[in-house]
């Protein structure tokens, strides 16, 4: 059983749009920095910042296509996905280090930012 994120934070960076092997097929996935924030009330009516922490996400395919199109540094999204736990050795160092890292399911742009939005055009059904 995988484990279950969700957050809402800051895109850190502009998505990274990279094509990668994967089982002999290449697959896109656009590569996310995220600050995932935390705000308390600060007793005036208010909220302010109480700590956050950043992570990385990957977001596959058609998906990850989107989210590079679309997203840019500073877009408040909400996240969902699993997290799992990267390992490598540091070049340097020859440590063995680990860090979490994020499989988005999906990346949904906060509309609280948004000045327009703007609908493709439907797709016609079979037989119009």
């Amino acid at each position: 059983m995988s484990n279950e994120f969700r957050g809402t934070g800051n895109l850190g960076d502009n998505p990274t749009l990279k094509t990668v092997l994967v089982k002999g097929e290449d697959r896109k996935v656009a590569e996310i920095r995220v600050f995932f924030d935390e705000y308390k009330p600060d007793g005036q009516g208010g909220f302010e910042q109480s700590g956050g922490f950043w992570m990385n996400a990957s977001v596959w395919d058609k998906r990850g296509e989107d989210v590079a199109q679309h997203l840019r540094k500073g877009a408040r999204v909400h996240v969902a996905g699993r997290l799992a736990e990267q390992e490598w050795t540091d070049k340097e160092s020859g440590e063995v280090r680990k860090t979490m890292q994020l499989n988005a399911d999906d990346v949904y742009l906060s509309l609280s930012r948004l000045e327009e939005v703007k609908f493709r055009p439907k797709a016609q059904e079979a037989g119009d």
